[in-house]
């Protein structure tokens, strides 16, 4: 029992720290593209816009949805693919930081790919770019392989 509870402890701080990531990526392509037209920013624009893209995007609901559209996002697509990685690994011996690694890569590229294909509309502002779209598979591997490393600690 309580280990079951802190696998879901490990999947909430996991959820947290990837939509952070994103929102920070989210954040510093925008100032980048903000230098790069010459516009002013400062240290403290860019670490008061880090935080608070990070409330808005991860800690405050948006309507029509009752809960954080970007958490919600992560975690639905985090649920499948960590529910693979689950099978993967009670068939395949592999440390299971990487597979899981690898399983939140994979959950970012299915909102990274197939958001727009279904609905029309890029949802993460970062990935207009392929190297936004990099660096967002990035983030989603590095959640995964916190999310796998915890597990590994049990």
């Amino acid at each position: 029992m309580m280990e079951g509870i802190k696998k879901i402890g490990f999947l909430f701080l996991t959820i947290l720290l990837v939509s952070f990531l994103v929102g920070a990526q989210t954040t510093v392509t925008n100032m980048i593209w903000l230098l790069g037209n010459d516009m002013p920013v400062t240290i403290g624009i860019f670490i008061s816009s880090i935080y608070q893209d990070f409330v808005r995007m991860t800690l405050t609901p948006s309507p029509p949805f009752p809960l954080p559209f970007l958490p919600v996002l992560i975690t639905l697509s985090s649920l499948i693919t960590y529910s693979v990685a689950w099978l993967t690994l009670k068939r395949v011996k592999i440390q299971k930081k990487y597979v899981y690694g690898i399983a939140g890569a994979v959950s970012l590229i299915f909102i990274i790919y197939l958001i727009p294909v279904a609905f029309g509309v890029d949802v993460l502002a970062g990935a207009r770019t392929p190297a936004g779209k990099i660096s967002l598979i990035i983030c989603g591997y590095l959640g995964g392989l916190f999310f796998g490393s915890r597990l590994c600690k049990e």
